[in-house]
């Protein structure tokens, strides 16, 4: 258990990531930055799939490679699409608070899935989260913005929350049901997956947007930043974060896999605040405190819960 808590809360601060990299990456829609992320990170797995062909030669079945299509189209055009929306229209501080929530949905969610404990050792932990994310956001609900633009922002984040739920849940459940598979496997597979889904994007922005190509005839210090951008979210937050994240799908339960979650909310904050140079206040940081407190309660309850089924 000890090592998926590592990985877990590793995955959680790379992904904390994708918070702030776009705000570097002026100049560009969300369209062409996640297609430049998911283009990065196909490019990475193909190199990476090929190597470990070379070492171990393997076939997999249609049905994995039609799984990994579809867990691949949502959790990549689905999710990072609305993820940037989100932080374009309302704020990276904002788009994480949201996010912040998929800790709740994704322990009941998967509890109800799977049925790994009493849906009562939730709540807890499930107030604990809410408590704290409402003490973090509270001066920037005062603070207001502008209500259209706000509101685009911020349902924009609500959909990326329940495709987020979804793609945890389904995405460990198949792992948990397919333990053949590695997690630097699955990772290589799904990013393979993305290239398509990506490629396909690419083409379609160049034809309905030709603009978009004129942007790389000259490069300068935008489309380095850009491209710059596209490796660190390709390569760390997507491959490397979801190997590891894999890795704690198979050793956790799902339940515990969701307040573990909340790590990534607490990096995207700790970056956003490194970015704007600050210190987070005083009601923030007691929210912050609160939140490590229900995820240090879900792994207590977890343990117990493990040793009694032993």
């Amino acid at each position: 258990m000890v090592q998926g808590i590592f990985c877990a809360l590793g995955a959680s601060m790379i992904w904390g990531l994708i918070f702030v990299v776009p705000q570097f990456m002026e100049g560009f829609n969300s369209l062409e930055i996640v297609a430049g992320r998911y283009l990065a990170y196909g490019l990475i797995s193909c190199f990476f799939f090929l190597y470990a062909r070379k070492l171990k030669k393997r076939k997999y079945p249609l049905s994995i490679w039609r799984k990994a299509l579809c867990l691949s189209l949502i959790s990549t055009f689905g999710y990072y699409s609305f993820c940037v929306l989100s932080l374009r229209h309302a704020s990276p501080a904002v788009c994480a608070l949201i996010l912040g929530i998929s800790p709740i949905t994704i322990a009941y969610y998967g509890n109800w899935k799977r049925k790994e404990c009493s849906f009562l050792t939730l709540i807890l932990p499930s107030l604990l989260i809410v408590a704290g994310l409402v003490m973090i956001s509270f001066f920037r609900i005062v603070k207001g913005e502008s209500p259209s633009t706000f509101l685009f922002g911020f349902l924009s984040g609500l959909i990326c929350l329940g495709i987020w739920t979804w793609w945890v849940v389904a995405n460990g459940c198949f792992l948990k049901n397919n333990p053949e598979i590695k997690s630097r496997e699955w990772a290589s597979l799904t990013g393979i997956a993305t290239f398509f889904w990506a490629t396909l994007i690419a083409v379609g922005l160049s034809i309905f947007h030709p603009e978009t190509l004129g942007k790389f005839l000259n490069p300068g210090k935008a489309v380095w930043s850009f491209a710059a951008g596209c490796f660190v979210l390709g390569f760390f937050c997507s491959w490397i974060g979801t190997s590891l994240w894999n890795k704690a799908s198979f050793k956790l339960p799902l339940s515990l896999m969701g307040q573990l979650n909340i790590f990534e909310t607490i990096f995207g904050l700790l970056f956003v605040y490194m970015l704007e140079q600050r210190l987070p206040p005083y009601l923030e940081c007691a929210g912050a405190v609160l939140l490590l407190g229900a995820v240090a309660y879900g792994i207590r309850r977890s343990r117990t819960t493990s040793q009694s089924r032993r």
